[in-house]
């Protein structure tokens, strides 16, 4: 089973979310937590370090695992999503790999066309 990581990173800007490019394969222009696949021989924990430096430029220093579960998209294998809180980095958090990136309130994060596989993380997290 596939497994995916994804940061939480909230500071008094908000929730740091991010855009897939408008030339993504899947799911174009959607927006998302920062985070990616974890390798083969790598863990949950180091996959999100090593996504979110290659992402955002930043060294994650410390986490906590705040949720995982399994979904599936439709017509395709179920994955495995871990959704850790980064509580603690070093460097400016930069845009390396995205369309854009935003922080935003908890309250307007229902606006954004949120990845589908997120989307019960938020009502986990956030109690929509």
């Amino acid at each position: 089973m596939l497994e995916v990581v994804a940061g939480i990173i909230i500071s008094d800007k908000g929730v740091l979310l991010c855009q897939r490019h408008h030339d993504s394969r899947r799911f174009p222009l959607k927006w998302e937590f920062p985070g990616g696949k974890v390798e083969a021989g790598e863990s949950p924990s180091h996959a999100i370090v090593r996504e979110l430096h290659e992402e955002l430029g930043i060294n994650v220093k410390k986490t906590k695992l705040l949720f995982d579960y399994q979904f599936a998209y439709p017509n395709e294998e179920a994955i495995h999503l871990y959704f850790y809180n980064i509580l603690s980095y070093s460097e400016k958090i930069q845009d390396l790999q995205f369309e854009k990136i935003e922080w935003v309130s908890a309250e307007n994060l229902k606006a954004y066309d949120i990845l589908k596989g997120d989307m019960p993380f938020l009502d986990l997290y956030f109690n929509f």
